[in-house]
């Protein structure tokens, strides 16, 4: 999918502290309160040298295949800050998938005390075709990718940038002391608009979770140290204003566990409550400056550069729903292996193919077959196959994108020629002295020498086999 960037000045960022935040129905539309996550502060400065720095992902290149395509809307920024702003678009661009041009608007102004950045859904979207849940609010542009069609005339994110901060626009990470780098801010910035955000909130002792009640995608994923969901807590109570204060919530999705590598990826919940940090960041002891999951805690410290998403983050994303990685073979299991055929000495082998973003010219290649695709998980059934008792390579690929592959070597083990069985002499030749055996042992039922079929017994079934294979040797 083609990258893009455009230029536009005179854009408002609609995300104004104290202000409101347009929610989009699927059959109407709502105006509510900003008690949106990322309405407060944001992006906190820490303005204590950290002095580390994660790379992009050791797959991103500057020519890697862009998987999404995203539009910015630029209102007035300076041309450094719109180049290290372009390269984290070109980072999650490549990383997500989207058939729906995300389109962003960034404005650079000046922000609160201590905040560096602050980004939001422009709209959320509920009851969209395809939507995994149903009554769930989902970020517009995750929305757009789900459905396959944008759900909005809108900008899918808005974003602010500090104006007075002291930023750092190199590309590479190498951040010096007392700065503050600024890809590393747009890429936590970006993942907050297209989805990396709860509904839930704290005022005055009491917790609340859901616009309208309706919660996010984000709400399903997040629980208490003992694992009970925040969604099954009552809303408006102190119990659930005690959970969004305990330091004790995490993520349950198996994406996010996969990424922290086991346990529970650990949320923000400090039981100082911060408006625009707690519930929709992770726990910045947990994850501090140098980790590879620390891009999305609630602050950034100078002299810290990230510039990878991370496995914890991916993961989230992958449990609410986005495509992480475009085009990919994820699994390929096992399925039934048929017994040889003595009549042609072959057998199949069924397959069940997982993948994800196949491109739609919908053919898949197995060792050079082609079948045509279906949904994912599919089962397909290699037949023909030679009985030989050797190990089988499997080489998978989409035609249209060869790229997307995967190559599994010794992946069965093909059962012993069918032949051989027939070969009742034993000479290595299957002939007429083979089928005059079997003949003087016609009829038998048990323990029967001319048993070529293997259903116990010398039958016609068994002449036919020998005389299918008459004239073959036996390796």
């Amino acid at each position: 999918m083609r990258w893009m960037h455009s230029i536009k000045t005179g854009l408002l960022c609609a995300l104004l502290t104290g202000g409101s935040v347009h929610a989009q129905r699927h059959f109407g539309s709502t105006q509510r309160p900003c008690t949106h996550q990322a309405c407060g502060k944001g992006l906190e400065a820490i303005p204590v040298d950290a002095n580390s720095h994660i790379p992009a992902p050791a797959w991103f290149t500057l020519d890697a295949p862009r998987d999404a395509s995203i539009i910015v809307n630029y209102n007035g920024f300076p041309s450094d800050a719109i180049i290290a702003f372009n390269h984290a678009v070109d980072i999650w661009s490549v990383i997500i998938s989207s058939s729906v041009t995300i389109r962003i608007d960034a404005t650079w102004e000046e922000l609160g005390s201590g905040a560096l950045a602050q980004a939001a859904p422009t709209s959320l979207q509920q009851n969209f075709p395809n939507a995994p849940l149903s009554d769930t609010y989902y970020a517009a542009a995750l929305a757009n990718a789900l459905a396959g069609e944008d759900q909005s005339e809108q900008s899918d994110v808005t974003c602010s940038f500090s104006s007075t901060a002291n930023w750092y626009f190199g590309t590479d990470g190498d951040t010096p002391a007392g700065a503050y780098d600024f890809v590393t801010a747009a890429l936590h910035e970006i993942a907050h608009g297209i989805g990396f955000i709860g509904s839930a909130y704290y005022t005055e002792g009491f917790g609340f979770i859901g616009t309208a009640n309706t919660p996010y995608p984000y709400d399903y994923f997040t629980e208490t140290a003992d694992s009970v969901a925040l969604l099954s807590l009552p809303n408006g109570s102190q119990t659930l204003g005690t959970a969004l204060t305990s330091n004790a919530i995490y993520w349950n999705g198996a994406g996010g566990i996969e990424g922290v590598g086991g346990g529970r990826p650990h949320i923000y919940a400090p039981s100082n409550y911060s408006v625009g940090s707690s519930y929709s960041h992770l726990n910045e002891s947990t994850y501090p400056a140098g980790s590879p999951n620390s891009l999305m805690t609630p602050g950034l410290n100078t002299a810290e550069s990230n510039h990878d998403p991370g496995p914890a983050l991916l993961g989230m994303f992958s449990d609410i729903g986005w495509e992480i990685g475009g085009c990919e073979i994820v699994d390929v299991v096992l399925g039934e292996q048929s017994p040889c055929n003595s009549e042609s000495d072959t057998y199949s082998q069924a397959l069940v193919l997982s993948y994800q973003g196949a491109p739609n010219e919908g053919l898949i290649s197995v060792n050079g077959e082609l079948f045509s695709l279906t949904t994912s998980p599919q089962t397909l059934v290699l037949t023909g196959l030679p009985s030989n008792g050797s190990s089988v390579d499997l080489d998978i690929l989409f035609p249209a994108e060869p790229t997307c592959n995967t190559f599994i070597p010794d992946a069965f083990t093909a059962p012993a020629a069918c032949y051989c069985l027939a070969d009742l002499s034993g000479n290595g030749w299957i002939e007429v002295q083979d089928l005059l055996l079997l003949l003087a042992d016609f009829g038998c039922l048990v323990g029967c020498l001319g048993d070529v079929t293997g259903d116990g017994a010398s039958n016609v079934e068994d002449v036919l086999a020998v005389l299918s294979a008459f004239g073959n040797d036996c390796p």
